[in-house]
Order: C-alpha cells, then sequence, then structure tokens
C-alpha cells in the first residue's frame, strides 16, 4: 500500500489503480490560519467552519460523464469476504423514523444513524459540497465509507478539504455531532485516472465534539467484498437536488445486475448528493444496519435520473477498508 505526502499529491510512480493513497485531511487556508492565529486544535478549527449557514449553502458534487470500463475483469477471482455489523447498547431496539421513499417504492423502512451527509470544500474551486456516506465496523470503529470523488476530485483534482461526516442529519440537525475527518483513503486508479471502477473512498474520522467514537455512538454497517452482482440491495443517502431536498435521508430498494466488467447499477431515481450513499445487503429495518457492498458513484443522467452505478466491491476494496482502518 502507498500513502502520500500531505500535499496531497499522488506518490511518484505509483501506477497501479488498485493501489491504495492516503493524505492526512487537508485543511483550507482560512482553516489553517485559525489553527495558527489562534492556537485552535485543528478539529475545533474544522468543525467551527462548518456553521449552519455553510453547511445549508453547500451543493452536490458534479456528475461526472460515465465512462466505459477498460479494467481488466476480476470478478470470477474476488474472494467472499465479510464483516459484521456493530450497533452500540444505546441505540439497540430504538425506533427510527422513516426514510423518504422514492418514485414506485411502496414499503416503509427506517433511516439509519449510521447513514449520513459528508461536507467537503473542494480544494480546486473553493466550493462546499455535500455527498453520502455510511459509517462502517471496524477494529478502530472510525471509519466511513463513500465515494472516491467524494474524497478526490480525480483525474486533474486534488483531495478535499474541511471533511465533515454527519451521522443521521436530521433536517439542519446533528443529533449524534459531527466528525471531522483524520485520513483520507482511495485508489490510484480514481485520484489519477478518474476510473469509475475504482471510484471508491473510505475516511478515518477523530472522535465528534463530545469526544465520542464514530462506530460505538451510532453504530457500523457490516461490510463484504467478492460477493453475488445480483442481490437484491437498499440504498441510502441524502440526494439533494429537486425533488429531494438534501436534508433527510431517502432509499431505493431494487436488485443490482452487473454492468461491465467490474461494476454493478441499480434502478433508482435518487439525484445528486446521494453520491457515496451506501448499498446495503440485508438491511435491517430493526436496527438500521446492513452489509455494505457498494457505494453511489454515478448516474445515468442528472435530470430525472433513473439508473445509478457502483464499481463491484471486490480484492482489491477488502484491502482498501483494511488499510484505511491501520492509518494512525
Amino acid at each position: 500500500m502507498v500513502a502520500a505526502p500531505a500535499s496531497g499529491a499522488a506518490v511518484p510512480g505509483a501506477k497501479a489503480p488498485a493501489e491504495a493513497v492516503s493524505v492526512p485531511a487537508p485543511v483550507s487556508p482560512d482553516v489553517a490560519k485559525a489553527m495558527s492565529t489562534t492556537r485552535m486544535a485543528r478539529t475545533d478549527a474544522v468543525l467551527a467552519y462548518w456553521t449552519e449557514e455553510r453547511m445549508r449553502a453547500a451543493i452536490p458534487v458534479s456528475a461526472s460523464p460515465r465512462k466505459t470500463s477498460d479494467s481488466p475483469p476480476d470478478v470470477q477471482a474476488a474472494t467472499p469476504r465479510s464483516v459484521q455489523p456493530a450497533a452500540p447498547p444505546s441505540l439497540k431496539g430504538d425506533k427510527r423514523r422513516e426514510a423518504g421513499r422514492t418514485a414506485g417504492q411502496n414499503v416503509l423502512v427506517n433511516a439509519s444513524t449510521a447513514v449520513g451527509k459528508v461536507f467537503y470544500r473542494n480544494a480546486v474551486d473553493g466550493l462546499n459540497y455535500v455527498c453520502s456516506g455510511a459509517a462502517v465496523n471496524s477494529p478502530s470503529q472510525r471509519i466511513v465509507s463513500t465515494a472516491g470523488h467524494c474524497v478526490h476530485g480525480g483525474s486533474g483534482g486534488n483531495w478535499h478539504q474541511n471533511w465533515v461526516f454527519v451521522p443521521y442529519f436530521n433536517f439542519g440537525n446533528r443529533p449524534y455531532g459531527t466528525f471531522a475527518a483524520n485520513w483520507l483513503v482511495s485508489f490510484n486508479g480514481w485520484i489519477i485516472n478518474g476510473n469509475f471502477d475504482y471510484d471508491v473512498g473510505f475516511v478515518k474520522t477523530l472522535n465528534n465534539e463530545s469526544g465520542q467514537v464514530l462506530v460505538s455512538t451510532v453504530g457500523g454497517h457490516g461490510f463484504q467484498t467478492g460477493q453475488p452482482q445480483s442481490r437484491f440491495m437498499t440504498m441510502l443517502g441524502y440526494p439533494s437536488e429537486s425533488p429531494y431536498p438534501g436534508d433527510w435521508q431517502y432509499f431505493c430498494q431494487a436488485t443490482t445486475s452487473a454492468s461491465g466488467a467490474n461494476q454493478i447499477t441499480i434502478g433508482c431515481p435518487l439525484t445528486r448528493g446521494q453520491s457515496g450513499g451506501p448499498w446495503l445487503w440485508s438491511y435491517d429495518d430493526n436496527t438500521g444496519l446492513g452489509y455494505v457492498n457498494g457505494t453511489s458513484s454515478t448516474l445515468n443522467r442528472i435530470v430525472n435520473p433513473t439508473q445509478w452505478w457502483s464499481p463491484y466491491f471486490d480484492n482489491p476494496d477488502w484491502d482498501l477498508y483494511n488499510y484505511a482502518d491501520t492509518l494512525a
């Protein structure tokens, strides 16, 4: 595995697309100035950046055009692996509010405390953006899964700044606090080539403003790789373009299918802002937990979308998850 320097530049000579690249979570110049002039800790300075006004004004990341995969197929070589979900004692059995329904969904699904809204500043254009993400169980209990483009801009871009995760973001409320990033992690194939087969990101978080650890506070979804490409999934996230307001979780449920060599796809009308939201197998409506088997990466069109794609999670994704968890 390869770690990038704090500047956010990829390691020279790192050419394998499945290699992991990481960076200590960058901050914007104004946050860095606050840290130096007031001696404010990095976490406090990042959390102070995210005022209610900035969160309301943050926009969904612009969707890149889908590219045909030219990666060699590795689905047949994938080894099935699985991590169990984890629910903290304080949340077990609690009744959760219903997630928003999309068109054609006749069932009701409860929202998950382990799914949240992601906020970050783009280092290239200086604008604030939103994505979605999910807390994932791991030994450190600090991991968030999301899309690669929610941590790095891809080819020609850079690592995002002031990155935070707000689990169970609830109409502007943050009932479980805000978790700033400690490390951002993605694949070399995404950050250098913008290859959507590698549009996967993991973030290792710091404690929230109350000193709490992520998974022990909100629970953590399980994580699986090397599973069948056709599975009944529950997608959750925070779509932020009409007709969805971006202030509450919405869901889709459907069976995925293979798309190209290393992607899966699902029919769903959720809009941008859903990027990075988990694709959950065996979602338990009582606990609000399931197994992350994918992440919302690209959609077929901006206006009235009908289809979403995710990288197929296989051996490199398992390695990426474990690598992210070991970062100090």
